[in-house]
């Protein structure tokens, strides 16, 4: 799937769904594996734009080095059949695929550009200058046209009075009850507001609501988390996907409670199987298993989900179940 058919598969989609990203992560595994592949097959130096500054490493005058055997070879090696010199190879090369894309950007790449921002905040600059062969520079240009600056996420702990103050903020802004925030679609005016009053970016505040809080207020059971883990995953392997990023994660809400978003659920799986080699692309069914072996470890299996809930003050307090199992 190339860059095109990925924006298209987006398109008709919430930029939040995890299957999105996924896509794109699949595509930037591809890229390297290539990458990987064709370094070894030639004993190149391990640089993925490196071909074209090559003549301008060590001098030009060492023509027995060997970096610049290896640039005489590999043009040679390009320009067979061609009647054209290896310096005109070289230059064609150097004009088309060894500078960064430095044309207007494309609706696609605006799309994945989204993409990578919202759910991938962190490496978002990283994953995009491999993905769309461009500088960091022009992407950091677009992020600050866009979002009004690079997001720097700050080492912020959450804390029952800091998610009392978002919660009241949520209230404030959206103009309505808590119990019709569960399924109210928030729009981002709503959380650039939040941004200047949390002094953090609307982005960390979208993912924290949807990924944690929203469970976290609107669940009203005792949830052990290795259980629903295993729920999850039992559901998936039940099913048809093939790969991880065919599941479809807002279809999985129909199995649960309407507290549950499709990022937690997400959020909740992913952690385990990304350590699972190569899980995007890997058979579903033994990414599956490999989630359902982790789930059964000592050490988390006793976990709960940390329900909260309002008090008589108007503050969030963490609730208390009776020592009853799911």
């Amino acid at each position: 799937m190339d860059l095109e058919n990925i924006a298209e598969y987006a398109r008709g989609k919430d930029i939040s769904d995890p299957s999105c990203l996924d896509k794109v992560l699949i595509y930037l595994e591809r890229l390297k594996e290539e990458d990987e592949n064709f370094m070894q097959k030639y004993e190149l130096p391990d640089k993925l734009i490196s071909f074209a500054r090559w003549k301008n490493q060590n001098r030009a005058s060492r023509r027995k080095s060997p970096v610049e055997h290896a640039r005489r070879y590999l043009i040679s090696y390009l320009a067979r059949g061609l009647e054209r010199t290896l310096f005109q190879v070289y230059r064609h090369i150097l004009t088309y695929y060894g500078c960064p894309n430095k044309k207007a950007y494309q609706s696609y790449e605006l799309k994945i550009m989204e993409i990578c921002f919202q759910q991938y905040p962190t490496r978002a600059v990283t994953c995009l200058s491999i993905v769309l062969g461009r500088e960091p520079r022009g992407i950091y240009k677009q992020l600050e046209a866009k979002f009004d600056g690079k997001l720097e996420k700050k080492r912020l702990k959450w804390t029952l009075p800091l998610a009392t103050k978002f919660l009241n903020l949520l209230l404030k802004y959206t103009e309505l009850p808590l119990e019709q925030l569960k399924n109210a679609k928030i729009d981002k005016s709503v959380w650039l507001k939040m941004q200047n009053d949390m002094d953090h970016h609307y982005v960390y505040l979208y993912s924290f609501w949807y990924e944690y809080l929203h469970v976290q207020i609107f669940l009203k059971s005792d949830v052990k988390l290795s259980k629903l883990k295993k729920k999850i995953f039992k559901i998936i392997r039940d099913s048809n996907y093939k790969i991880w990023s065919d599941i479809r994660w807002k279809d999985l809400l129909n199995h649960f409670p309407d507290a549950f978003t499709h990022r937690f659920l997400y959020k909740l799986c992913s952690n385990i199987c990304r350590r699972y080699p190569n899980y995007l692309t890997a058979p579903l069914q033994d990414v599956v298993e490999h989630g359902l072996r982790r789930s059964k470890l000592y050490r988390i299996r006793n976990r709960r989900l940390k329900t909260v809930k309002l008090n008589d003050e108007g503050n969030l307090e963490y609730v208390k179940y009776s020592n009853t199992e799911e």
